[in-house]
């Protein structure tokens, strides 16, 4: 085979494994495998505000899950290949959860994606998401829910604060996260 084929071979191989890779990437909400207090749907990592007025500015928050309503909204849509390599990144805004702190209750803010600790997770396998730069400390809902619709229109759907907690049994219900594309029965 002459070099020129083999470079043309091997341009097409790599061209092909990487739109394989692109599209094995599936969008996913995270969400808390307890449905603890959840009304509608289990909680989500989620942005504070609604998808059309996204707080990026407020740390992370669960939030009753919208794929009730059929589909993954803006302000939890998550990419897999992000997830698989370390990144909670709302694909929306293009922005990344950073750690604000080392210490259990250390809260998560968005901020530009970079290749630091502090934005760096793990999801593993018994569905704990843990800091790499902490994995003692693993993302918590919080043990109180609040109302987490708009005032001005009640609803059902509820809320809790996101934050560190030394990974446990005690509080495993609140650490254990998967992902998935649309709403399960449960």
């Amino acid at each position: 085979m002459s070099p020129i084929s083999r470079a043309l071979l091997a341009t097409v191989a790599l061209a092909t494994a990487s739109m394989s890779a692109q599209l094995s990437a599936e969008v996913v909400e995270v969400y808390l495998l307890d449905r603890i207090d959840g009304i509608l749907n289990h909680y989500c990592i989620d942005t504070n505000g609604p998808p059309q007025g996204m707080q990026l500015d407020t740390p992370l928050q669960t939030h009753t899950c919208y794929s009730f309503l059929g589909e993954l909204t803006a302000d939890q849509a998550m990419d897999t290949d992000d997830i698989a390599a370390g990144k909670i990144r709302i694909l929306s805004v293009d922005l990344c959860a950073q750690l604000d702190g080392t210490e259990p209750g250390a809260t998560i803010t968005l901020t530009e994606c970079a290749d630091i600790e502090e934005q760096s997770f793990e999801l593993r396998v018994n569905g704990q998401f843990v800091s790499a730069q902490h994995p003692e400390l693993c993302l918590t809902a919080g043990p109180t829910s609040w109302l987490g619709g708009p005032v001005d229109a009640p609803n059902e759907r509820q809320a809790r604060t996101l934050h560190l907690q030394r990974c446990g049994d005690e509080a495993l219900r609140y650490q254990r996260w998967g992902t998935r594309t649309e709403m399960t029965e449960q």
